[in-house]
């Protein structure tokens, strides 16, 4: 088969995807990645050795404004420019997993009459996989809660791709909680960072400074250098490391090692967390599209998996109260693993790949 991948501008959209587009290319189909030149998929594409085609696409904002007029136009734009790159090129079906970077490759591809296969990572769906999952041939999902948003025939509960390498170091590697010789709480912000959470953990620290703990934080890159100075201006005397960011091995330790993590509540980090089988707390990004962070957490929430905290109610008592309330409670912790295994799909990126192939020629 000759498959086209496409999703992005975000990382929670890039990496799924790209995923899905190397496990095509192991079972021998041709794939490209298409996307923005403005995304991360350009450099995540390089990096992985995988073909990438680049175009000028952004997100298109609200119609009633100004702005949203002429982001529609650019998209519209852009649309024809992609269909004429793809008519002729033999595709036999296209996947996405949506963003801003998806919408002209599945307008093109469906006006050209390719199947197309979505993914979609996240409870509440972005605007692009809504609106073109009327035209999918299959719509795959990660959440349990998501499939009230598509036609019902069309909806697949996949589970969510999760990046080789730490998959293969969730199943080898996964130390059971409690095993390192101090509690271990892990810090992320997601792949854009959290000031909010830097600051919270860096406070909520201070104040469980008497106590044996080890922290690993991920503060994002454009956050590193000011929560050095906020630590070193607090004077911290913890067990604390702080990384601006973690290549996949070095995450997958800090996962093995981490006894709850608190971050936020983006699909690919609940994906991570439940490979991981870690008890979470999680505090979702409150800007997120359609509040879809927070309805992540809840399915989470649900399962007895994590505890969750607006960002509005957040403080380092509060913070300090649901961390003890994992560490002193083993037993909760153990239901907890349970039902992570229970959620968790560790062949998702096969099943995705077989409803990609039963799109392709041998359905027409």
């Amino acid at each position: 088969m000759r498959i086209l991948a496409t999703g992005g501008g975000t990382g929670g959209h890039v990496y799924p995807a790209l995923e899905i587009a190397l496990g095509a290319k192991a079972r021998g189909h041709q794939v490209e990645f298409w996307g923005s030149n403005r995304g991360q998929e350009g450099a995540a594409c390089e990096k992985a050795g995988m073909e990438f085609r680049g175009f000028e696409s952004g997100p298109v904002y609200r119609l009633t404004s100004l702005r949203g007029l002429k982001s529609l136009a650019a998209l519209l734009k852009v649309t024809t420019q992609v269909k004429a790159q793809m008519a002729g090129r033999g595709f036999d079906a296209v996947f996405a997993t949506g963003g801003y970077s998806a919408a002209p490759v599945l307008n093109a591809a469906r006006k050209l009459g390719v199947p197309l296969v979505l993914h979609e990572q996240n409870s509440v769906p972005g605007r692009t996989n809504l609106i073109m999952g009327r035209y999918a041939f299959a719509v795959c999902t990660a959440f349990k809660a998501t499939a009230k948003h598509f036609p019902a025939g069309k909806v697949k509960r996949v589970g969510m791709p999760v990046r080789q390498v730490l998959r293969e170091s969730a199943a080898q590697g996964r130390l059971p909680v409690g095993q390192a010789a101090h509690p271990s709480i892990l810090v992320m912000g997601g792949s854009q960072g959290s000031q909010a959470l830097n600051d919270m953990a860096l406070s909520t620290a201070l104040r469980m400074a008497d106590r044996p703990l080890s922290w690993t934080h991920i503060t994002g890159l454009t956050h590193f250098e000011s929560t050095m100075e906020s630590l070193a201006r607090m004077g911290i005397r913890s067990e604390y490391s702080v990384k601006s960011y973690l290549q996949a091995p070095e995450l997958a330790d800090a996962f093995c090692q981490s006894d709850v993590a608190v971050c936020r509540s983006g699909a690919g980090t609940l994906a991570e967390l439940a490979a991981f089988r870690r008890p979470s707390i999680l505090v979702p990004y409150p800007a997120a599209f359609h509040d879809h962070q927070y309805h992540n957490a809840l399915e989470f929430a649900d399962l007895g998996a994590a505890d969750v905290i607006r960002q509005g109610d957040l403080d380092p008592a509060v913070l300090e109260s649901r961390i003890l309330g994992w560490l002193n409670d083993p037993e909760r912790v153990d239901a907890a693993r349970k039902a992570l295994a229970e959620w968790d799909v560790p062949d998702a990126v096969d099943l995705v790949l077989d409803i990609v192939e039963s799109a392709g020629p041998a359905r027409k």
